[in-house]
């Protein structure tokens, strides 16, 4: 019995050393193991596309101004603050208007007893004979009845202006926009003289202003077939950067096209329209305008970095799914930043080798790391330069 417990004990202590044994070759086999970077293959716009400086402009910016002289009476806005259209602003001292409003209209209503005064005066002179009433008279009663009509016009005018005066006493805002600072305070003076009493600007949609220099006109004819200007509005659409590197959302259009070139600088004035609901551009700012095909051109692009030569041609080494690397075939276009188009050989979606080729090899059992946004901090970090195509002999 003790023979067999003793060599129970010992069969298992060698199946211990065993698995010990074999778990210590496969981390040390683990560890032996060329480590590589890796990343997805993304596809991207890879479209040509042109920079060019704008600077923000409203589409609609308004002075408001008082066409009445008198005291302001009340500010009816908060300043900075976005104002409708036909808003009240300002409100001007009334009193006084009111009573010259009631004072046109007391006019009108003795100019027009007047009138009914001469023209009841006239009827009766008309229905009497001529042997009773003489000529003189008669005319004299069809002037009186003349002037007394034109008195009640001119009283009539008075009153409408006198209106139009009362209604000058509410300052509204012709547009729909932020407002600024308020020039005047409460109690203050104000009239046609005073000059600005506030600004407003409007918002939405925005213009950007940029200039084309006669070089990038004929480039992006040459680019579009020889297009006209008609169809280079309806081809490229415009977008923008911002000055902290990040892209606006919304793409704009082409609203004005400049139909000569300034001599002095050799450029043409073009106007584009952007909204702006989150009023994230304002009024003189400057972004960087990017015009590009409308039509996108999507196509795989990965880090020079990833791609290797050899006397066949370039390649790119991928990750399988027993993380070991096949080598693939590539044919690259043009060069975008710190990248190169793929026109052949990737789709997009792949996992490449981008980190630790001096260590792979094709067919090589790796440990893979996933460093994309390294990549991707260290690609976006590159400004994206015009693309530019790749020599026949050039490494990239």
């Amino acid at each position: 019995m003790s023979k067999f417990i003793f060599w129970h004990c010992s069969q298992v202590l060698t199946l211990a050393l065993v698995s010990v044994g074999l778990f210590a070759v496969d981390w040390a086999a683990s560890e032996d193991l060329p480590a590589v970077g890796t990343m997805r293959v993304e596809v991207s716009d890879v479209s040509p596309r042109h920079e060019f400086v704008g600077r923000v402009e409203a589409v609609n910016a308004v002075d408001i101004r008082s066409r009445i002289d008198g005291f302001l009476e009340s500010r009816l806005f908060d300043e900075g603050a976005i104002v409708g259209k036909d808003q009240d602003l300002f409100v001007i001292e009334r009193s006084s208007y009111e009573i010259a409003l009631k004072d046109a209209q007391a006019a009108l209503l003795s100019a027009q007893a007047s009138l009914l005064d001469a023209e009841r005066r006239l009827q009766r002179n008309q229905s009497l004979s001529r042997q009773t009433v003489p000529q003189a008279t008669l005319e004299e009663s069809q002037t009186t009845r003349d002037t007394a009509r034109a008195n009640v016009m001119s009283a009539e005018a008075k009153v409408s202006q006198a209106e139009l005066n009362l209604s000058y006493t509410r300052v509204k805002s012709p547009i729909e926009g932020r407002i600024g600072q308020a020039a005047f305070s409460v109690g203050s003076l104000v009239g046609p003289s005073s000059g600005t009493l506030a600004r407003v600007v409007q918002m939405d949609p925005i213009r950007v202003v940029f200039s084309l220099s006669d070089r990038s006109i004929l480039d992006l004819r040459a680019a579009a077939g020889g297009a006209s200007k008609d169809e280079l509005v309806k081809r490229f659409v415009p977008r923008l950067r911002l000055s902290n590197n990040q892209s606006y959302e919304q793409a704009g259009k082409v609203e004005f096209f400049g139909n000569e070139i300034d001599p002095q600088t050799g450029t043409l004035p073009i106007r584009t329209l952007f909204g702006n609901p989150q009023s994230m551009l304002v009024p003189g700012q400057f972004v960087t305008v990017i015009v590009g095909d409308a039509q996108p051109r999507l196509r795989p692009v990965v880090p020079s970095g990833a791609i290797q030569q050899d006397r066949e041609g370039r390649f790119v080494l991928l990750l399988n799914g027993q993380n070991r690397l096949d080598i693939r075939r590539i044919k690259v276009s043009d060069q975008i930043g710190s990248g190169w188009v793929i026109e052949e050989g990737l789709e997009g979606g792949e996992t490449i080798v981008v980190e630790g080729l001096q260590h792979a090899s094709p067919g090589a059992l790796v440990k893979a790391t996933d460093v994309s946004a390294s990549v991707a901090a260290a690609q976006a970090a590159v400004p994206a330069s015009a693309s530019t195509s790749p020599s026949g002999t050039a490494k990239p």
